[in-house]
């Protein structure tokens, strides 16, 4: 087919229609969707939640600076700087800000799609990826240069730590570009292969950049690079995963606006079910009579609910912090965070939305709130025991028992019974 020069003008200007739109619907998604959540921010500091983050800051500012000022002969340098780098740069989150309905109106300009909507995109990773690897690497050096358990490894001459900065941006890029090729793969047993090589693999290699010199390091970077690029050429890949990318930004927006709703009503996103086998189970202990039903469901939906996902993962690295810590007073601070935000979890209990078939069943509808506080109080004191019983394990045999009690019944009160007061309470008299 011989193409007239009029035929190729034509097909030049939509080509950059096209991709002005697309890079302009980007812009214009990622505005709204800021100007969706950015005036709920107002409530949030309104509620007494930034005077805590704020507490929070400056008393970790004062422990950094206390412990760069001198670190301990016996604190894990090593183990805590290879984890928080690796932790950067492990995640790799990717804002597109696509729907449901792209997979209709966007699909036939896929091409297009994935240089002119997802290019930007991963730019934007990429770079926040490099940067977030930055930012742990700037607090972690000062610690890193002055601790006496790494003499002789740490790279301290100017030369040294600039290419060490170079090589951790490198590492925290490439993750996020790493994340792209894990998304396009169709098979979800292969994502989860290439995702673990990948974590495995970052682990590795940051810990050979810190604690090894760069002539053996840095080979050990580019094999590295190369195993998962070998293993991306395995599986079948999708050119633009849509569905993967639309279930990740409503994955996104659902954590936001359950972020949000802890300190005020917002619009609900659908929630996702997991079946959760291993945790399940328990709402099938309850009494199976009809004054339990209530219970019953707002069990099962709490333990298969992203809600409880959020809750679990916190107190699992809350409790990971205390193991590691050996200050009893950091222990009791992380202590009273810890409960201060699992009970503000819990909350999104009260905002659980069930089928509007629910008010049909033969179950009194003034017991909903009361059921939904009861497995509250039930969630929220088990997570709070046993985080106390990890605290009093690892530490050490140092207690002061009248500061130890007034954490913990200071805690067991808001998350035991003023959290589950409020759930209790009809909207309209919450204090």
């Amino acid at each position: 087919m011989c193409w007239q020069p009029k035929e190729v003008a034509a097909v030049g200007d939509r080509t950059k229609e096209q991709a002005a739109f697309l890079r302009g619907l980007r812009q214009s998604r990622a505005a709204s969707f800021r100007g969706e959540i950015v005036p709920y921010f107002r409530y949030v500091f309104q509620s007494g939640f930034g005077l805590f983050v704020s507490a929070c800051f400056f008393a970790a500012l004062i422990w950094y600076t206390d412990l760069i000022k001198a670190v301990p002969e016996n604190w894990p340098v090593r183990t805590v700087g290879v984890a928080a780098a690796s932790f950067a740069a492990i995640i790799a989150p990717l804002r597109t800000y696509m729907r449901a309905a792209d997979t209709v109106f966007l699909l036939p300009m896929e091409a297009q799609v994935i240089r002119h909507y997802i290019g930007p995109a991963m730019k934007g990773a990429i770079v926040a990826g490099a940067g977030r690897s930055l930012v742990i690497l700037a607090l972690y050096l000062p610690i890193y240069i002055r601790s006496s358990a790494i003499e002789g490894i740490a790279h301290d001459s100017p030369g040294e730590l600039v290419v060490l900065t170079l090589l951790v941006a490198l590492i925290g890029g490439s993750n996020a570009y790493a994340g792209w090729h894990e998304r396009q793969v169709a098979a979800a047993g292969w994502r989860m292969a290439l995702r673990a090589v990948r974590w495995v693999l970052t682990i590795t290699v940051v810990a050979a950049v810190m604690l090894k010199p760069f002539y053996w390091s840095i080979p050990l970077l580019v094999a590295c690079a190369l195993i998962p690029w070998l293993l991306w050429r395995l599986p079948q890949r999708h050119a633009l995963p849509w569905e993967r990318l639309i279930a990740e930004e409503e994955a996104t927006r659902r954590r936001w606006m359950g972020f949000l709703s802890w300190f005020v009503d917002v619009p609900t996103e659908s929630a996702k079910a997991y079946q959760r086998k291993w945790v399940a189970w328990l709402g099938d202990k309850l009494a199976w009579r009809q004054s339990r039903a209530w219970h019953y469901l707002y069990a099962k939906t709490f333990l298969r609910s992203e809600t409880f996902g959020a809750f679990f993962r916190w107190f699992v690295v809350m409790a990971a912090v205390v193991i590691v810590s050996e200050n009893e007073i950091a222990d009791a601070v992380i202590y009273a965070i810890a409960l201060f935000v699992g009970g503000m979890q819990l909350s999104e209990l009260k905002r659980v939305r069930f089928v509007e078939t629910a008010d049909a069943l033969p179950i009194a509808a003034d017991g909903r709130l009361p059921a939904a506080a009861g497995i509250a109080r039930v969630a929220g004191l088990t997570a709070a025991v046993a985080l106390a019983v990890v605290a009093a394990a690892t530490a050490g045999g140092e207690f002061s028992p009248s500061a130890d009690l007034c954490v913990l019944a200071a805690g067991l009160l808001w998350i035991g019974w003023l959290i589950p007061r409020r759930i209790a309470k009809p909207a309209e008299d919450v204090d």
